[in-house]
């Protein structure tokens, strides 16, 4: 048989303590991420023009199958974060939306009227944050990002699970009243 040295013992029995100890501190951590986990923080956006930067929750959020539906808070629709002509407005997606298919739609008043961009549409984990150029021909009104859901319309279109929105209407832009009619979204008159 073999017999271990006094040295060799104290080694192994503090070994044997720190890996218990090491079991012990991981399995603790692992046990609060899971419960700290059941309150996981509403997906939301991030935009910056360089001089601010705006927390933006959704306008109303639901489950996958459109159910337990959320409304964010008042004020949630359309936060103002103005980008002048020449400058970006850079957007940062978090987890739940980056991470589940999602779409982005873009609006611009140009010398024409407000035109909408078709949706341009993103896999999971193919795009975490965007930039948007506003220009004189160009303006920048307004940012939509939406999650769809496991159903469709009539017309076989996902129906809308989350929604955000972004206003963007440079302050001070004068928006002549024919063009008001063709805005998908409703813009208020911007007092600085």
């Amino acid at each position: 048989m073999f017999t271990l040295k006094a040295g060799e013992k104290k080694f192994l029995a503090i070994a044997t303590i720190v890996g218990f100890l090491f079991v012990a501190v991981v399995g603790t951590a692992v046990t609060l991420l899971v419960l700290n986990n059941d309150d996981e923080e509403v997906p939301y956006l991030q935009a910056t023009t360089g001089k601010s930067l705006v927390h933006v929750e959704p306008t109303i959020l639901c489950e996958i199958d459109l159910s337990n539906c959320k409304k964010g808070a008042e004020g949630t629709f359309a936060p103002r974060v103005p980008v002048p002509a020449g400058k970006s407005i850079i957007v940062a997606l978090s987890r739940g939306i980056f991470d589940a298919p999602w779409a982005l739609t873009l609006e611009f008043l140009t010398p024409r009227g407000f035109e909408q961009q078709p949706p341009e549409f993103y896999g999971p984990d193919e795009k975490y944050s965007f930039t948007v150029r506003s220009t004189k021909e160009r303006l920048l009104t307004n940012i939509e990002v939406r999650l769809p859901s496991g159903r469709t319309d009539t017309a076989g279109a996902p129906i809308t699970r989350g929604f955000w929105s972004i206003n963007t209407l440079p302050e001070g832009t004068q928006v002549p009243q024919a063009f008001m009619a063709t805005s998908g979204v409703e813009l208020q008159p911007y007092n600085g």
